[in-house]
């Protein structure tokens, strides 16, 4: 249940980031030019992500899941390594999508990079005096 919860948190800001990708690009991009691309791969992309992070870690608390902050920042760093060899794989094997799949493409990528996070940090609020590996039974 842990994956899944943070699976839908993932795919819900993975939406987010890419439904708030062209309104930050008309913002930034009144005219066409390479200053306008360039600022809006080294500036507006990476403050997306870290905006939608910070609203994933939001959403993993509103749904006391524990623990949130590490799940948000693996899940989003997660994110974005799945959305990057997906969208090479993709070009690689030259599938063809129609226009409007970018979002899904990203939504699932979001998804299963929040739901491996889950995975990974599932023992991170552990005990934090060791005696569960010292031995002792009580």
């Amino acid at each position: 249940m842990r994956a899944v919860t943070a699976g839908l948190v993932g795919a819900l800001c993975g939406a987010g980031w890419f439904a708030s990708l062209q309104p930050s690009g008309e913002f930034l991009c009144r005219d066409s030019g390479l200053e306008c691309v360039v600022g809006l791969i080294l500036l507006v992309v990476p403050a997306l992500v870290i905006v939608w992070g910070v609203v994933g870690w939001g959403l993993l608390r509103l749904a006391r899941f524990s623990p949130a902050w590490p799940t948000a920042v693996v899940g989003t760093a997660g994110a974005v390594v799945l959305l990057l060899i997906s969208t090479f794989g993709l070009r690689f094997v030259q599938v063809q999508l129609p226009e409007d799949a970018g979002i899904f493409v990203v939504a699932i990528a979001a998804a299963g990079g929040y739901a491996l996070a889950a995975a990974v940090t599932a023992g991170y609020g552990g005990r934090r005096d060791r005696t569960e590996h010292s031995g002792q039974d009580g």
